[in-house]
């Protein structure tokens, strides 16, 4: 293909721009001028006037260069147009680039945006996460920190509880002291320590017994919640310690008194034996009016002893004197059969005295058979009558006190493993 049939070609199947198809139309239409009139000379060769032959040449010579010209141009404009329309379909690849472009950055834009948006997410996501679970975390340490310094307030509490019982059994062993020998001779001054300190003893029981019954409900661990219990047990066990106690305390005193009134008593009925007895030395020696004044004397003392004892028994109905009453009784008898017969003798009543010592001597002999199923002290009786009275009060008062023991086992086994 020549260049020309390619410029046409191209003029085909490319546009053109309006310059070039100007200045195509206007050579067009000068060259056809040139073949209709013949005049396509310059002014100069018109002005000269060249011959026909000159003429005919320079004619052939100007359309071969008019025609080089035009094909020159033709190229030209080809090599333009060609030009152009690279540049055209450049421009048009470029802007169809450019449209696509921007679409396949938007995707890819939106893509990442979305891949950020969702790793955004994720991360936001975690951060919540693990933000929530060190808030649960720092919620559950600061709850169990809370729970352990309350569970160590409640123990503490129950450490409290348990030196105020403690303090408590300082009085209780007095008290356990008196009950287990009511009679001894120092269960007296501890009388005098339980009473002065009995109401101090009982509201530290009673203060104990509220902080750990509230403690026990409270505590979570179970070996101190059961020593806790223990410990409810035990101060209850000592109140009714106490109860019990105070009850025999105060008997145990009664019975004390009742003795020192019986020893009193009982040493009168002695001193007029031994009147009596004197008596009866003298009337050996017929001394028959001295001994009949010890006799008296003897007499009166048996009745002052008598008396004493009535009071006594009135006093102590739970004992029984009736068999040291009717002894002193038949004491006074037999001497005044002793002073009948000292009267008799001073008469001259031989045979009268004698009658009369004959039944002193019998009324002594009956005195001596009842002395022997006396006591040997009569303050036994007393004391047979207390435990006798307060037999079942020392039982229970026993019971609770057992019932404490087996607490406050538990209680020491628990103090010993913690170390206290």
């Amino acid at each position: 293909m020549s260049v020309l049939d390619a410029a046409k070609y191209k003029e085909t199947t490319q546009r053109f721009s309006l310059r070039d198809l100007l200045a195509d139309r206007r050579d067009a239409r000068n060259q056809s001028v040139s073949r209709e009139t013949g005049e396509h000379v310059s002014r100069e060769t018109s002005k000269h006037g060249p011959s026909s032959c000159e003429q005919v040449v320079g004619d052939d010579a100007r359309k071969r260069q008019s025609k080089l010209r035009i094909e020159k141009r033709s190229v030209k404009q080809a090599a333009k147009r060609k030009k152009a329309v690279h540049a055209s379909n450049s421009g048009e690849k470029a802007s169809s680039k450019m449209q696509a472009a921007p679409k396949r950055m938007s995707i890819e834009q939106e893509i990442a945006r979305r891949k950020a948006r969702r790793r955004k997410g994720r991360i936001v996501a975690i951060s919540i996460m693990v933000a929530a679970s060190l808030a649960i975390v720092s919620v559950g340490v600061w709850a169990w920190h809370c729970q352990v310094t309350e569970q160590q307030g409640y123990e503490s509490e129950l450490m409290d509880a348990l030196r105020l019982v403690s303090e408590a059994d300082e009085t209780i062993l007095q008290i356990d002291a008196i009950v287990d020998d009511p009679f001894a001779a120092e269960s007296d001054g501890r009388r005098q320590e339980v009473y002065s300190s009995i109401e101090q003893t009982k509201d530290l029981l009673t203060n104990a017994h509220g902080k750990a019954r509230e403690v026990s409900e409270k505590l979570s661990d179970p070996s101190v919640r059961e020593v806790a219990n223990q410990t409810v047990i035990s101060i209850s066990a000592r109140q009714g310690m106490i109860k019990h106690g105070m009850q025999l305390v105060e008997a145990s005193e009664n019975a004390e008194l009742a003795n020192e009134k019986c020893d009193a008593a009982w040493q009168v009925v002695l001193d007029a034996d031994a009147q009596a007895r004197e008596a009866t030395k003298l009337a050996g020696q017929n001394e028959v009016d001295a001994s009949k004044q010890r006799t008296l004397e003897a007499k009166e003392l048996f009745s002052k002893g008598r008396e004493q004892l009535e009071s006594l028994q009135v006093g102590c109905p739970a004992a029984d004197f009736s068999a040291l009453i009717e002894y002193v009784e038949k004491r006074m008898n037999a001497l005044d059969l002793a002073v009948q017969s000292d009267e008799a003798l001073s008469e001259k009543y031989k045979e009268e005295a004698i009658a009369l010592n004959d039944a002193y001597n019998a009324a002594e002999e009956e005195a001596a058979a009842m002395a022997a199923s006396l006591p040997s002290d009569p303050k036994q009786l007393i004391k047979d009558a207390y435990f006798n009275t307060w037999s079942e009060v020392i039982r229970s008062y026993g019971g609770q006190r057992a019932a404490a023991g087996t607490s406050d086992a538990v209680i020491r086994d628990y103090l010993g493993a913690q170390g206290k």
